[in-house]
């Protein structure tokens, strides 16, 4: 593809549901690592502590230790810059909405709804000038894609013992996505694209320990296995080129030709993800805890023929990262010490499977977290900023704000009966 020729690319300024990165365009895009906004303040993948005390709302092994059940929600807005013209394009929407019910402090069940990827990307060539039958015509090509996969999540939490906890979850994939290319001559738009719609299912085993547990200091060990259950398949739908002659980005009565021609291509074993995970949290008396995680992902799909604006995906990727989070008190007097702080840092490397060309992404967050009323309602709040780059490529600046807002309630316990 033309992209090869050093060609310079121009991020538009269009906000859609997630901000547009240049790097979404490989395959299905970037795998998103966190989700709830209390990991998103440490830096986490939501395997080691963050929300409360030894528990982490996106980890179920470790959802027996919540005091409550809890409705939760997070949503964020992102910002991302090309290059160094400083342009900047944004986006916003959900990160995660939850349920949990935690039963007898022994077991506990989930239900949750998240986005998997990121596939939302625009970018255009430059303008190129050229005479054709005396005639100057101006052109130049875009490129879009967006939507993505969903993942409506089951989970449980049994014990082990008194020291080890476990949890599984079961992941149903869904979703669409579009990839458009267009060729704008003379500011009129001639526009090809697919459509993908998606379907698949993914599970984890997740586990939770305690390694040692003295007066002054705990540490505890997390792990989860990801596997895919059934790989994501669908249906393509790749219609022919057409002028948008009201540049409505869709096809209508009013484009030329009046119909076109759409060629149904099912597609088979294009996103099977598989990783694994651990981490490692030191408690201290002060409520002080340090942390560090590990992560190993790989996308074992077969089918090498699907098709994107690059004609290249994402097959693996690393994440390193750790941080401090100080837990604030439910239960005491002054707010200041009810709130949580957070603060971490981490590094990620994605590999794409054709080039083998390497993605380089390095970050900090900081986050706090506030408690209040008397079931343990909590509204997190959190900042990233870092930077993604390929080298001698394209490199690109991150600013992400979230926030979180959890409510309690109190589930199977019997009520009092009034005096």
């Amino acid at each position: 593809m033309y992209f090869r020729n050093k060609l310079s690319i121009t991020i538009l300024f269009i906000g859609l549901l997630g901000a547009q990165s240049v790097f979404n365009a490989y395959g299905l895009g970037m795998s998103i690592s966190t989700h709830h906004t209390a990991s998103a303040g440490a830096g986490s993948i939501g395997l080691v502590p963050s929300f409360y005390p030894g528990v982490s709302l996106d980890n179920p092994a470790t959802w027996p230790g919540l005091n409550f059940s809890y409705v939760s929600g997070s949503y964020g807005n992102r910002s991302i810059g090309i290059g160094k013209n400083g342009n900047r394009n944004y986006g916003n929407g959900f990160d995660k909405i939850q349920f949990v019910i935690p039963i007898k402090n022994r077991f506990a069940i989930g239900l949750s709804l998240k986005p998997v990827n990121d596939h939302n990307a625009y970018f255009k060539t430059d303008s190129t000038r050229m005479n054709f039958q005396g005639r100057d015509i101006i052109f130049n090509k875009e490129f879009r894609s967006g939507g993505g996969i969903l993942a409506g999540s089951f989970g449980i939490s049994l014990p082990m013992n008194d020291r080890m906890g476990f949890g599984l979850s079961f992941d149903r994939l869904f979703g669409s996505s579009r990839d458009e290319e267009t060729l704008i001559l003379d500011s009129v738009h001639y526009r090809l694209f697919n459509i993908k719609t998606y379907s698949g299912s993914t599970f984890s085993l997740n586990f939770a320990g305690k390694f040692y547990d003295e007066r002054d200091i705990m540490v505890t060990g997390y792990a989860r296995i990801s596997m895919t259950g059934e790989p994501i398949s669908g249906t393509q739908y790749q219609f022919d080129l057409f002028e948008d002659k009201n540049d409505n980005y869709s096809f209508d009565t009013d484009d030329y030709p009046a119909t076109i021609g759409v060629d149904t291509i099912d597609v088979s074993n294009i996103y099977a993800p598989s990783s694994f995970s651990i981490g490692l949290n030191a408690g201290f008396k002060n409520d002080l805890n340090i942390f560090g995680e590990f992560q190993l992902w790989n996308d074992q799909a077969t089918n090498g023929n699907y098709s994107s604006i690059y004609t290249d995906q994402i097959g693996s990727k690393t994440h390193l990262g750790g941080g401090v989070i100080k837990f604030g008190k439910m239960g005491a007097r002054s707010w200041q010490d009810r709130i949580t702080m957070r603060l971490g840092t981490f590094k990620e490397s994605y590999v794409l499977k054709n080039s083998g060309r390497k993605i380089n992404e390095n970050g900090i967050s900081v986050g706090i977290g506030f408690k209040f009323a008397a079931t343990g309602n909590q509204l997190d709040i959190a900042y990233r900023t870092g930077s993604r780059f390929m080298t001698k490529d394209y490199k690109e600046s991150i600013q992400e704000f979230t926030i979180g807002l959890s409510l309690g309630d109190i589930w199977f316990l019997r009520r009092r009966a009034k005096q």
